[in-house]
């Protein structure tokens, strides 16, 4: 069967080099996401435009999504949105964190909002830092870091939330379906990520970073390259979870959360997404 995949972030980098990747396959189909066209798509590669670090946008754009399907259903959902810039706790009018809404909360809405058109075997794939997440780096007390946040701590908390996540989707799926969802590491990869960086920090990347960094195309041959393989493995033994790394091998001894946990941090993560969506909407019912 022909591949079908969405790609949210992949007008660059990482993402757009996975998505030419799976382009490369008999008959894909494959959207794009972003801000911003990119240049030369091959014609079996659509671009949609979004802005995602916001909730209400990405709602309106999920739902036009889906009705440009047709009743067809995606069998692989990539999420690689992200920034690096170096700027502190940026919100966006919907008091959210924009970093973290592009990193984390924007994320966990796409994969609610598309399940209805997921296949039954279907890969999501959260593209940000599969190897760092651990109990030491989430503050239970203040999820969203509006009291506690630096640069570090929501580079920590998010990835450790994107740990919780995918041990919960795959928790709570229906038993017909046998999704995989996966938390990657890509590791160093020489993307346009650093555009956002001081002058002196780009010329410093500029000159060591193709000694200790690799191109997108490698990122995503690695990845894409055996993710068959490692899923089915992992799903042999029961888990329908992955933490993936830069060569493309499983992360192994990621901390596997409680029941408890995982619903702690579901109901603060819908709370703060459907209380952004519910603003909009009180919002326009005002206008």
């Amino acid at each position: 069967m022909a591949p079908r995949a969405l790609v949210v972030g992949g007008t660059s980098g990482i993402g757009l080099a996975l998505a030419r990747h799976i382009a490369a396959a008999p008959e894909a189909i494959v959207t794009v996401c972003g801000r911003t066209k990119p240049a030369n798509l091959p014609s079996n590669i659509n671009f949609s435009p979004i802005q995602a670090t916001s909730m209400r946008a990405i709602k309106q754009w999920t739902d036009n999504f889906k009705e440009t399907l047709t009743g067809n259903q995606i069998n692989m959902l990539i999420l690689s949105q992200g920034t690096s810039n170096f700027t502190g706790r940026e919100e966006t009018d919907e008091g959210i964190d924009r970093k973290m809404a592009l990193h984390y909360y924007g994320r966990q809405l796409i994969v609610r909002e598309l399940a209805p058109v997921l296949k039954q075997d279907a890969k999501v794939l959260f593209i940000l830092n599969g190897k760092e997440g651990s109990p030491a780096h989430i503050n239970w007390d203040d999820l969203d870091l509006k009291r506690s946040y630096s640069m570090s701590t929501a580079a920590q908390q998010s990835a450790t939330m994107l740990d919780i996540m995918v041990q919960h989707y795959a928790a709570v799926q229906n038993g017909s379906d046998s999704r995989h969802y996966a938390h990657v590491y890509p590791g160093g990869v020489l993307t346009g990520l650093t555009r956002a960086w001081p002058w002196y920090m780009r010329a410093a990347v500029g000159v060591v970073g193709p000694l200790i960094a690799v191109k997108p195309e490698t990122c995503a041959e690695r990845l894409l390259g055996n993710l068959d393989n490692i899923t089915s493995a992992r799903e042999k033994e029961g888990y329908f979870w992955s933490n993936i790394n830069s060569d493309g091998s499983v992360i192994k001894d990621k901390a596997v959360w409680s029941k408890g946990q995982r619903d702690c941090l579901v109901e603060h993560t819908w709370r703060t997404i459907d209380s952004a969506l519910c603003d909009s909407q009180t919002s326009r019912s005002l206008a």
